[in-house]
């Protein structure tokens, strides 16, 4: 079962796509992640790029982000987000926009006015892509990653889920600042350029526990 885990929608639960072969972060790596970025998510300009269920950009949207755009190339797992943000109160569905096209190479994301208005570069950036994608050809992924960090905001962080053993830090090197974990079959980075990573401690990836039903 997928559902929010921190923030004010804490607890509800999400629709998901049966065999979508996007495979969603587990709720217990979701609330680890927000527990690393809970300082950035209020007021922040996020994008859910491979977004599948929604349950990334739900949950910075539950944590108090400004504005989320969720990338998508599959037309039933649009459907399912949009149904996922119905069930969020009008005034915060009215902060999501909802976006068909190449999550790898989004093109330009308008900023809040629309028309063509100057793209936000986002503060969070997650990208989830399927795992066969990132199998099939992993240093190109690595590229892309790096082309998507270079469009964030100065202090801003793609956090990129991926399947374990695939990758490893030395495949990473030159890209930024790399805070890599693992999660029974699932990597994940949070990247950020150069210097910026915070100096704070971060919070660890809980105990592996049996796969969510």
């Amino acid at each position: 079962m997928i559902r929010v885990v921190g923030g004010s929608f804490r607890g509800l639960k999400l629709r998901t796509l049966p065999g979508f072969a996007t495979r969603p972060l587990l709720n217990q790596v979701r609330e680890a992640i927000g527990n690393i970025l809970q300082f950035q998510f209020e007021g922040a300009e996020v994008w859910d790029l491979f977004a599948g269920t929604g349950a990334n950009g739900i949950e910075a949207l539950s944590r108090g982000a400004r504005r989320v755009l969720f990338v998508e190339k599959s037309g039933s797992a649009i459907r399912v987000i949009q149904d996922n943000l119905r069930g969020l109160p009008p005034e915060v569905a009215a902060r999501a926009t909802v976006i068909r096209g190449d999550a790898w190479e989004p093109e330009h994301l308008d900023g809040p006015g629309g028309d063509g208005a100057p793209e936000v570069p986002p503060d969070i950036v997650f990208v989830d892509p399927p795992y066969a994608m990132v199998e099939e050809d992993p240093v190109r992924s690595v590229h892309r990653i790096g082309a998507i960090l270079h469009r964030t905001a100065p202090r801003g962080v793609v956090v990129f889920h991926f399947p374990d053993g695939v990758l490893d830090e030395d495949d990473f090197a030159g890209l930024g600042d790399v805070d890599l974990r693992e999660w029974g079959s699932s990597g994940v980075a949070l990247i950020r350029r150069a210097g910026t990573a915070p100096a704070v401690p971060q919070a660890s990836v809980p105990p592996a526990q049996e796969p969510e039903a």
